[in-house]
């Protein structure tokens, strides 16, 4: 005899159905938990890239630093200067500056006298004391060839190549045709003059 069944028993098994579904179903993953390793991912990224450029604004900033101080170590140097004036006959005139507002002491003047047998560099170096602050001096033609003359050197036959001297820190400089740089060796030969024997006139845009 079939039975009717009720709605509340009815009821019961569809409950007692949707639980068992439910239990046996895969659990679904929330779209934040989905995000959570792409959000560690894009923060580590982020990281680094910050170290990054701390790294270059840190580097940036030692290297400007650097160029500053060696600025700052050239800009007595940098105000020293020689250069020539041509003369009567073979000789020329020498002139070296001083446009700083300190002295620069143990000057020499470098000659380049390839055909005089000097040594085996062909050199031959005026030594004299120092050029004061703001203070040109002039060489006239005659002072230079009669020094030269000491070392068998004729007219004209020896021109000036380079300026060596020491700032006023102690840091020993070569002005060549290249251009300034820190000198290497400091000579050991040549002859010092004591006071240079040039004319001493104000320098003209002297560091004031």
């Amino acid at each position: 005899m079939h039975r009717a069944t009720s709605r509340t028993v009815r009821a019961r098994r569809q409950s007692s159905l949707r639980r068992r579904t439910q239990i046996g179903a895969t659990p679904r993953r929330s779209f934040g938990h989905n995000l959570a390793p792409w959000a560690t991912a894009l923060s580590a990224v982020a990281a680094a890239i910050g170290l990054f450029f701390s790294a270059t604004v840190a580097s940036s900033s030692v290297d400007a630093t650097r160029k500053q101080l060696e600025r700052d170590r050239r800009q007595q140097a940098g105000r020293v200067s020689y250069w020539t004036e041509d003369a009567s006959g073979m000789s020329e005139t020498v002139i070296v500056a001083n446009r700083s507002l300190d002295p620069v002491t143990r000057v020499d003047l470098w000659f380049y006298a390839p055909d005089a047998g000097v040594d085996g560099y062909e050199w031959v170096f005026m030594g004299f004391d120092a050029i004061p602050p703001c203070t040109r001096l002039t060489f006239a033609p005659r002072a230079i060839d009669d020094f030269l003359k000491g070392y068998g050197i004729a007219q004209g036959g020896a021109p000036i190549r380079a300026v060596q001297f020491f700032d006023s820190d102690g840091q020993q400089w070569l002005r060549d045709p290249d251009g300034l740089r820190a000198a290497e060796n400091e000579r050991k030969d040549g002859e010092d003059v004591g006071v240079a024997p040039a004319r001493q006139e104000p320098a003209e845009h002297c560091d004031k």
